[in-house]
């Protein structure tokens, strides 16, 4: 959970999460790090774990002055290994002076491609969002499968934004699920308020109504 002004930015993050932006310092940073690691620490040479550590730092590095509320990467496991990231920039109203300098760093990390395409979705509780999906670019030239997409958060509060990449760029489709998860989950908890269940009761009921058929 990231806090935003008197808010807090809570999201369900998958498994392996490595977090790069919701740290109140350098020092808690490392300390998280440090306990990361430490389950697998026997399993991974000293110098293969220095390369884990400086690689965790320069990613920080990257995102640091980012307007993202919740940033992180997680390895994906299946067949060929890969990385994927996902990045989420609240902005609290389309009104607000700020929102167009938010959403031009959001983008900021890639060039999408010409091959993007747009579509609409619509949330576990039934709110429509839209997305762009396709190749994009990176600063230092890579091409990476890209996903963006926006969707308003319950209640008004504002609208998510998520990008998500995949150093793979064949991985588009199995990216897809993962960025559905960012967009989906996202909430803003006010100071006193509890992190929901997900996904909803409503939604949980029907997929094992399904199941069950």
């Amino acid at each position: 959970m990231t806090e935003t002004d008197d808010a807090v930015v809570w999201q369900r993050v998958p498994q392996g999460w490595i977090e790069l932006v919701a740290f109140a310092d350098d020092r808690v940073a490392e300390k998280w790090w440090e306990a990361y690691l430490a389950p697998g620490a026997d399993m991974v040479d000293a110098a293969t774990l220095e390369r884990m550590t400086s690689a965790f730092h320069a990613m920080r590095d990257v995102v640091r002055s980012s307007h993202y509320a919740i940033a992180g990467v997680f390895p994906y496991l299946v067949d060929e290994p890969t990385l994927f990231f996902l990045g989420t920039t609240i902005v609290p109203s389309p009104e607000k002076a700020s929102t167009a300098r938010n959403v031009a760093a959001f983008a900021g990390l890639v060039r999408l491609g010409d091959d993007m395409r747009t579509e609409t979705f619509v949330s576990l509780d039934g709110r429509v969002g839209s997305a762009s999906l396709g190749t994009a670019t990176t600063a230092d030239g890579a091409t990476v499968a890209a996903i963006t997409g926006d969707v308003p958060l319950p209640g008004g509060s504002g609208t998510a934004f998520v990008i998500a990449l995949s150093l793979d760029p064949e991985r588009l489709d199995e990216l897809v699920p993962y960025a559905a998860l960012a967009l989906d989950s996202t909430r803003l908890l006010g100071p006193d308020e509890t992190p929901p269940v997900y996904p909803p009761a409503s939604a949980a009921d029907a997929v094992v109504a399904e199941s069950e058929a």
